[in-house]
């Protein structure tokens, strides 16, 4: 924390997280008076020049507008309102270009994951062959960084492949499967893909279940695929 120890000092010299917590919440607020997030239009209405206002990182990432935005995100969507959840998202991704800081192409998934919880398949669908599109896709990104883990003699290419890549195909294949059964058979579906994964990796008596019944309806868990 080297140079946030240099902007909020304590009379000890020492970090002063009480004057950067205030800080930080009253830039915050600034930007909920300035803007209503309580409605899609208010959201909208948010101007890229938001973001444009810090071009050097300002003194927080806390209170930068796609991180305040991420925040009420996950507000809205702990209280099941997908649709500001959702604005709120799509209004990130506009955002993060403009931001000083980088964000990864998981970063912009999360409208798409936001839109599938909302049923909005679709959508979902539509959004996330848009991202791949402008942004590449996350494997991609994945591979890029192994490359430059290799060039540059941080990492072999078999190790990163086997502690990043690998796990997160296995990520993906499970979070596939979870989608498809939220959009066709969402009886079967757990609450969360949280859940997914665990009674997947335990092959529990529930998972065995989802087998039996997509096999009854002519599916293979292994050969489902949600994006098409």
């Amino acid at each position: 924390m080297g140079l946030l120890s240099k902007l909020f000092k304590n009379s000890n010299d020492e970090f002063n997280q009480e004057e950067y917590d205030r800080y930080n919440n009253s830039k915050i607020e600034e930007f909920a008076k300035k803007y209503d997030l309580s409605t899609i239009e208010g959201i909208n209405a948010i101007p890229i020049q938001e973001a444009l206002k810090y071009p050097d990182g300002g003194r927080s990432v806390v209170y930068m507008p796609e991180q305040i935005l991420n925040r009420k995100a996950s507000e809205y969507k702990k209280n099941e309102k997908y649709d500001l959840a959702i604005a709120c998202l799509k209004k990130v991704n506009e955002l993060y270009p403009y931001s000083f800081y980088h964000y990864t192409r998981e970063n912009y998934e999360r409208v798409v994951d936001m839109m599938v919880l909302a049923k909005q398949f679709k959508q979902a669908k539509e959004v996330h062959s848009q991202l791949d599109i402008k942004h590449g896709t996350r494997l991609q990104e994945l591979k890029e960084l192994q490359d430059f883990a290799e060039k540059d003699g941080i990492e072999t290419r078999e190790s990163y492949q086997k502690r990043i890549i690998d796990p997160y195909l296995d990520e993906e294949k499970d979070r596939e499967q979870y989608y498809w059964l939220l959009e066709h058979v969402p009886s079967l579906a757990p609450k969360s893909f949280g859940g997914y994964r665990k009674m997947k990796k335990l092959n529990s008596i529930n998972y065995q279940k989802i087998i039996s019944e997509l096999s009854k309806l002519g599916y293979d868990i292994d050969t489902i695929r949600f994006w098409n």
